[in-house]
């Protein structure tokens, strides 16, 4: 568009100058003829830039979702492919449930005999008193004849090994009857433990069967979100790990940014009218308005960690929306509608309007139909 504007001007001066001879060619006129375009281009651009400030750098950005297992097993069956759409809850793969379905009906039967010994507590715990009542009773007995022998081997009519026989029967006894009593408090423990109501041994025992019927749940790997399938390389028969990622699924939403220099955004606002030349799609100038611009930069951020957060000082990727170059701010758009889906990945061009000196746009225009015209041009020697 500069070039046009100067052969526009040096064709002025041809037809004053040379054809009419309205202005005479002295010194004088030449320093005005040749100070003019530079001065006049150099405040074209100027304005151009703080105006309606252009962009060689925008990128069209999807999210990406890694499709994960939380449990670990081979893959039975495998539903989707290569570029297939998906949409939210539909099927991509499952995982062999059996081992899970025996897990299952191994915790089933073991809850039965867990619920059938808690039910039997009370009984065993009648039992033990009655049998340390028993015993008791013997005991007693037993410290008598002890008694007995004593005083009979003091008096010389019973020998001293029936005493020593008697002693360790009471003694034995005495054993047995502790523990007796430490199986009964050890019934007690277990009968009166409880979490949530429910009997500790029952409430853990069912605990890891809803785990058990959660992990088949999760044999089945199901769509997070709608989006696009671009490289399917799992097969069935693969084993496949908790947490390892089997393929990514790319989300049909699409973030356009561009990059711009921190002193190119001063005059331009929300909603300004935007036009892009992407490399994918040559000769076409896509229209767009300026959603917000992201003011700040990972280079301006600190925390208690690691201080400055930057590219190089390992701003984690989970804090970073967009890929940002050193010291540019980031502008977003939002593409017309009528226009569809764009490439992923897409780089191009983009022109932002702002409100100011309007007659500017149409040397942008021109500007960008004429980057959209060049990218038809595939500079390559083989």
């Amino acid at each position: 568009m500069l070039e046009i504007i100067i052969a526009f001007y040096a064709g002025i001066c041809w037809l004053l100058i040379k054809k009419f001879k309205l202005i005479p060619w002295n010194f004088k006129s030449q320093v005005v003829v040749f100070s003019l375009p530079i001065f006049g281009t150099a405040a074209l651009i100027l304005s151009l830039n703080y105006y309606c400030p252009i962009s060689h750098d925008v990128r069209v950005f999807n999210r990406s979702v890694d499709v994960t297992c939380q449990v670990m097993g081979r893959v039975k069956k495998v539903y989707v492919k290569t570029n297939q759409e998906v949409k939210k809850g539909d099927t991509l793969f499952v995982i062999d449930k059996e081992p899970y379905l025996q897990e299952i009906k191994s915790l089933e039967a073991k809850l039965s005999n867990v619920e059938a010994t808690v039910s039997s507590y009370d009984n065993d715990i009648a039992y033990a008193r009655k049998n340390i009542a028993s015993m008791q009773a013997q005991l007693t007995l037993a410290n008598k004849r002890v008694q007995q022998f004593q005083g009979l081997v003091n008096a010389g009519a019973a020998n001293k090994f029936d005493l020593e026989q008697a002693v360790t029967d009471a003694q034995e006894l005495q054993l047995r009857i502790s523990a007796a009593q430490s199986q009964m408090q050890s019934l007690i423990t277990k009968s009166t433990a409880s979490f949530g109501g429910e009997n500790s041994s029952v409430s853990e025992t069912r605990a890891r069967l809803d785990q058990a019927r959660w992990n088949l749940s999760q044999t089945a790997i199901l769509a997070p979100t709608d989006g696009t399938i671009p490289n399917m390389q799992l097969n069935e028969g693969a084993i496949i790990a908790p947490f390892k990622s089997a393929f990514v699924l790319i989300q049909k939403q699409q973030s356009v940014v561009a990059f711009f220099a921190q002193n190119e955004v001063e005059a331009i606002t929300r909603n300004n009218e935007v036009e892009l030349a992407l490399k994918t799609e040559p000769g076409k100038v896509i229209k767009a308005r300026l959603k917000y611009v992201i003011d700040a930069t990972s280079q301006g951020l600190m925390n208690n960690a690691s201080g400055m957060l930057g590219a190089q000082a390992g701003l984690p990727d989970t804090a970073g929306h967009y890929p940002e170059p050193d010291g540019k701010l980031i502008a977003t758009f939002v593409i017309d509608p009528e226009h569809g889906v764009l490439t992923t990945g897409a780089r191009g061009s983009a022109v932002i309007y702002s409100d100011h000196v309007k007659a500017l746009h149409m040397v942008r225009k021109v500007m960008i139909r004429v980057n959209s015209k060049l990218n038809y041009i595939i500079p390559k020697l083989h």
